[in-house]
């Protein structure tokens, strides 16, 4: 993990916690409201850490775009370069 999954972990924990924004069930036992929000964070957790993860990652320097046909190393140039030193042999 990284930081910002880290942060998000906990700002989203604490967001989920009951009567912050919302207690689910309204009239639930001290248990039932805790599992309610323990699988209401794991969910919410669950669909969008990798979101956070990706936005993370490209929060330092920019990657690189890539166009086909546009970097060194493309499958076509090998094959052409392969042809050229048979022909010139």
């Amino acid at each position: 993990m990284n930081w910002a999954v880290t942060f998000y972990a906990a700002i989203l924990f604490f967001v989920l916690t009951p009567a912050i924004l919302v207690r689910l069930p309204p009239k639930g036992g001290k248990f039932t409201v805790a599992a309610v929000h323990a699988v209401v964070f794991a969910l919410i957790f669950h669909f969008t850490h990798k979101f956070v993860w990706q936005l993370s990652m490209g929060m330092g320097m920019p990657r690189p775009v890539r166009k086909e046909g546009m970097y060194e190393g493309a499958e076509g140039e090998q094959e052409e370069d392969e042809e050229k030193k048979k022909k010139s042999e």
